[in-house]
């Protein structure tokens, strides 16, 4: 039984999303709703939901100020959002979970899915927010910092510290300075998605690098990293990672 609050100040957004837990999340079994954040408070302690579905853009107080308010969690936060590229970057360094508006089925589902598979520990939901407060509030991108979460904890980091990926089946190695490693369950290609705006190159299906970690590259198409590690770089990727280093080693 999963308990989901909708928050929107547009009463078309809430009937929709209504709509589509109905159809296609059965184990979406109580659903409330409000329109604002002030309406949205009492709302939420004497629910308890279990998802909370937040616009971020609401007039007056947004779903920020309505996070900020709330002195202890105790549900999953799914931001619902028109596209900003920014936010989300933001958002997904922060390993918070989104929506696209207008709501897709398919991705509704897939962020149910994903909330009965980690259940994550509600309570890291504020300290993951304070971070992704911290990440918006930047005005570059390098200087975010990434969260890196499983069931024991959480973790920050920031980008310059992480020297490569390394995909393992479902899961990623995450390959930090100091001799530190992390496993994420997040896959490989969800974090190309994150880290190629940081300048990081997939050079390989199974290997994404960051380029300030790259010692040498030599012609039999092998990178030495800055841990002493040897990267296979695929044969079709070649090309294209020597014009991305040109004059870089």
């Amino acid at each position: 039984m999963i308990k989901a609050m909708i928050v929107d100040d547009e009463q078309g957004s809430i009937d929709l999303m209504n709509w589509l837990l109905v159809q296609y999340c059965p184990d979406v079994t109580a659903i409330r709703s409000a329109r604002s954040a002030r309406e949205a408070m009492p709302i939420i302690a004497s629910f308890e939901p279990d998802i909370v579905f937040l616009d971020i853009q609401m007039p007056h107080q947004s779903g920020f100020d309505l996070l900020t308010t709330i002195d202890k969690w105790n549900f999953e936060v799914i931001f619902t959002t028109a596209y900003n590229e920014f936010a989300i970057q933001a958002i997904r360094f922060s390993a918070l979970d989104y929506l696209l508006k207008p709501i897709d089925e398919s991705e509704l589902k897939k962020a149910i899915d994903r909330f009965k598979a980690k259940r994550i520990f509600a309570p890291a939901g504020q300290i993951l927010f304070r971070n992704f407060i911290q990440n918006i509030s930047q005005a570059n991108t390098r200087k975010f910092k990434l969260a890196l979460a499983d069931a024991t904890e959480v973790k920050y980091v920031q980008i310059d510290e992480i020297i490569r990926l390394q995909a393992e089946s479902n899961y990623t190695h995450i390959f930090l300075a100091g001799n530190k490693v992390f496993v994420s369950a997040k896959t490989l290609k969800e974090y190309d998605e994150m880290l190629t705006g940081q300048s990081f190159l997939r050079v390989h299906k199974s290997h994404l690098v960051n380029p300030m970690h790259i010692r040498s590259y030599d012609r039999q198409g092998i990178l030495m990293m800055s841990d002493d590690a040897k990267v296979e770089v695929a044969r079709r990727k070649r090309d294209f990672l020597q014009q991305a280093l040109a004059g870089k080693i």
